[in-house]
This record gives C-alpha cells, structure tokens and sequence, in this order.
C-alpha cells in the first residue's frame, strides 16, 4: 500500500515501511501422508469420501469443491470460477476420480449434499464441510494434523510428479505458479536426490551405496 501510495498516486514522499522487517512466510499446510490418503480412503463414506475424492484429484479448496455439480463439466474435466480469486482453472478429470463417480447417483445440485440431520439433502457450506470432516477426523489418529487444504499440495505434487510444469500445474488447479513451486519444493528435492543416488548405484555396478562411519562413500 505504501508504495503505491509512493509511487502512482504521490500521495507519500517516502516510504514510512522502509527497514521494517516483513513476517517470515510460512511452510503452507503440509500434503497429507501415503498413510493418511489410505486410511481416509478405506474409512470416509458418503458425502465425506466424495469431497475427499474431489479434493485429492481437483486440488480445489472447499468452498469451490463443495459448490461444484454437474453442470460444471466440460470436456472431459471441471470448469468453475474459484470464489476467493475469481480464476477458471480446468481440471482434469483423472482416472481415479473418473472411476469414482462412476459409482455417484447423478443427479441434478451441487455432488455434496448434507447426509444426516436436520439439513439433510441440503448442499454443504464451507464451515459444514469443515465440522464434518473434523467429526470424522476425530475419530481416526492417524489422521490428526491431516487438513482439506492439505490435498491442495497433494495435487500439485502429484501432478509435479507426472512431469507437468509448474504453468500447467497452475492452469490445472488455479494456484499461482510461485505457490505451485513452493508445495513442490520438497518433493523437487527428494526426487533430484534419489537421481543422484541411482546415478550412484549405476556407476558401482548397481551396488548399494554404503557410507563409512566417517561419511564417506565406499
């Protein structure tokens, strides 16, 4: 804002933030764990597991995912303007979702409905969504600490995974290609790493890779 107001505008002459440190940015909601996709797959039921399902293969964030519905798809994939931002990502289809609403009564509204209770058969908002997925969560350990916003990274790793760019990643999910790069940070690093050890391997014949106690490689 200051620099805004000091530069288009003039409505300041120097910047009073100058020198003033900025907050460090924080790690972002951590992907869920192999286990965690496991366990949620084998225990959610009903509109539960298909938000999951949603959530895991779209990388959309709750408000978007519990408002998408039939007449958001578009060849193949979803089309739908995210609330916060107002960006129309298209989201692919995959295979595994694919599969998995193959097993969804259609019908017309929003995929989510509310299951139980007095607003049963009424679309889910942001905060039912919430409470819904925390009951359930309470009932598992292993998925404490496990977040929605945490499929988000999922997504993007996953598709960083399959060698697509950080740009397609973004049109695909409708994250910014800085906040793309910053979830699959982690795992850019692993997998750069497993390549210098198979390159490693393949240089001693495919032997194991042993360390001294010194930490030298033998």
């Amino acid at each position: 804002m200051c620099r805004w107001a000091n530069g288009p505008v003039e409505l300041l002459s120097h910047d009073p933030t100058m020198g003033v440190h900025h907050f460090a940015k924080g790690e972002g909601h951590p992907p869920w764990t192999e286990a965690q996709l496991a366990c949620a797959e084998k225990v959610f039921t009903g509109a539960l597991r298909r938000f999951y399902f949603l959530s895991r293969y779209t990388g959309q964030r709750i408000s978007d995912v519990v408002r998408l519905s039939e007449n958001d798809l578009d060849d193949g994939g979803f089309s739908l303007p995210q609330k916060k931002t107002g960006v129309r990502p298209w989201c692919p289809i995959f295979p595994e979702l694919e599969a998995e609403m193959a097993t969804w009564d259609r019908r017309l509204g929003p995929y989510l409905l509310q299951d139980s209770g007095k607003s049963e058969g009424k679309p889910f908002s942001t905060n039912q969504m919430w409470k819904a997925f925390d009951r359930e969560r309470a009932k598992h350990p292993l998925l404490a600490g496990a977040v929605p916003h945490g499929l988000r990274a999922n997504a993007v790793i996953r598709l960083r995974g399959a060698g697509y760019t950080a740009l397609q990643i973004s049109d695909m999910v409708g994250m910014s290609v800085e906040m793309v790069e910053h979830y699959c940070r982690h795992a850019d690093r692993k997998a750069s790493g497993q390549a210098v050890l198979r390159d490693i391997r393949e240089r001693n014949g495919d032997e194991t890779v042993k360390l001294w106690k010194n930490g030298k490689q033998k």
